[in-house]
Formats: C-alpha cells, sequence, structure tokens
C-alpha cells in the first residue's frame, strides 16, 4: 500500500507548514497584543482570539504530527519485556486500536461539526464562525485516520529499529 504512504507523507508535509503558519499567527497576534495594549494604551480586541483558535489548530495538527513520526505518549513496559513475533503481534494490534479509535473519534467529530447549530456560533470578539475553530477536530483526525493507517500497513517495517 504505498499510496497510503505517500499520502501519509503529503499529508505530514501540509501539517508542517500549518504549524509554522500557526505559530506564526499566534506569535503576531500576541505580540501586536501586548504592544497595542500596554504602549499605545488601545487593546486588541481580536489579538486573544486569534492565538487561541491558533492554539487550538495547532494542537490537533500537533497532535496528528506526532501519531505521524511514532513520538506519542505509549507505556512500553510490556514491549519492552518481549521480543520476536509476540512483539511484531503487539505492536500490530497496538496500531490496530489507535486506528479504530481514531476513526470513532473523526465520526463523532463529523457528526457534532454537522449539527444545524454549529453553524449558528460566532466567536465573541471577531464574529467569526466557529465552524473555523470547530474543524479542526474531524481534519486533524482525518489525517491522522490516514498516519495511523499507514502505520498499521507498515508495522513491520520499523524505520528506528524497535523490532
Amino acid at each position: 500500500m504505498k499510496w497510503v504512504h505517500r499520502l501519509s507523507n503529503g499529508i505530514y508535509v501540509i501539517e508542517k507548514v500549518l504549524a509554522v503558519i500557526l505559530c506564526v499567527i499566534m506569535l503576531v497576534s500576541l505580540s501586536l497584543g501586548v504592544v497595542y495594549r500596554y504602549v499605545l494604551s488601545s487593546p486588541l480586541t481580536w489579538a486573544e482570539e486569534v492565538s487561541i483558535f491558533s492554539l487550538v489548530w495547532l494542537t490537533f495538527i500537533g497532535g496528528s504530527m506526532s501519531l505521524k513520526r511514532k513520538e506519542y505518549a505509549a507505556i512500553t513496559i510490556v514491549m519492552d519485556k518481549l521480543q520476536g513475533k509476540a512483539k511484531i503481534w503487539l505492536l500490530g494490534l497496538s496500531f490496530f486500536i489507535v486506528f479504530v479509535f481514531v476513526l470513532y473519534i473523526f465520526y463523532l467529530a463529523f457528526k457534532w461539526i454537522s449539527s444545524p447549530t454549529i453553524m449558528l456560533q460566532y466567536s465573541n470578539a471577531m464574529r467569526l464562525p466557529m465552524i473555523i475553530p470547530y474543524l479542526s477536530v474531524p481534519v486533524s483526525f482525518l489525517f491522522m485516520i490516514v498516519h495511523s493507517l499507514d502505520l498499521l500497513l507498515n508495522h513491520g517495517l520499523q524505520r528506528k529499529g524497535e523490532v
């Protein structure tokens, strides 16, 4: 399934670009907020909201990136004790469980984002449709589906030499 791996790699590139852009947006909006509040004595009403929404997107995109890079939190006490086929089997099982979990959360997020009341909500300061920050959940979990499927399909080929 090389196409899944290529798709996962392509998504990862997009995630890296988004992460940099979101960090820059956070830096600029927070800096402007501080300068306008304390230097110009005219606080910006939108700076905090932009930073919060950027942080939300960055958090979910970062979670997807950590799944791709296999840098997620894990309890490895059992994996460290196993060898050979048992370790490979348990690793495959863990990738399958992650895939099913991510798929389920994506389903719930899609169901939530499809509800009619979501389109009626707007942010306080910018009057931005709340669908924009809310979309961070299904979009990032869609990315996680691709990454976890890639891990599941290629779990025998460990790049870091873990198995």
